[in-house]
């Protein structure tokens, strides 16, 4: 065999047997320790209870889906907007971020029941909720990479007189993308 083929079925083997090791484990304590399955299920259980309530779990899941793939654009999309308008003038984005702040360090479960009452549809509600959490990373990491871009290159730009439309779209826009796709991946729960 040679050595690449090896390299790539440890790269496949190795995560997978560490994998069942965890999974074996947990199964062993659990039995071991009696611990009750509404504390703490073991794999056996959790596999059975899929196996047994699959369809109805699927339907939850594709709910889930709905919600976050929804939160997920919104945030996106409102909070690519914010930082933009952010880059475009300091002053606004002196008098609004710290509300940004505000809103994320705010715990969700201690809003949740208020955005419920004011919102009633509970598939907005947890939209709301959901946009919440994924909204403040896409507007922090966007805003930092809007105003990133390397100063040489931005007067360069000035030297030629570049419009501040042409600078944003050249200059600011390419160099704030890798943030933004962090924010959304760190939105998203990809760390």
């Amino acid at each position: 065999m040679n050595p690449r083929r090896i390299s790539r079925l440890w790269r496949v083997a190795a995560p997978l047997a560490v994998g069942a090791f965890f999974l074996a484990l947990w199964e062993v304590v659990v039995r071991a320790e009696n611990i009750p399955p509404y504390i703490l299920p073991g794999p056996l259980a959790i596999a059975g209870s899929l196996w047994t309530n699959g369809p109805s779990l699927l339907g939850s899941l594709l709910v889930t889906l709905r919600v976050t793939l929804a939160a997920l654009a919104a945030a996106a999309v409102f909070g690519g907007v914010i930082a933009l308008l952010f880059s475009l003038s300091r002053i606004l984005e002196l008098s609004l971020f710290p509300y940004a702040v505000i809103l994320q360090v705010t715990p969700i479960v201690a809003i949740a029941p208020l955005i419920i009452i004011w919102v009633r549809e509970p598939f907005l509600a947890l939209l709301v909720c959901a946009w919440i959490v994924a909204f403040f990373p896409i507007v922090a990491n966007t805003t930092v990479g809007l105003n990133s871009a390397d100063r040489n290159l931005l007067a360069l730009f000035q030297l030629y007189g570049a419009s501040q439309l042409q600078v944003l779209r050249y200059l600011k826009l390419p160099t704030a993308l890798p943030y933004f796709l962090a924010g959304c991946g760190s939105a998203a729960g990809w760390r």
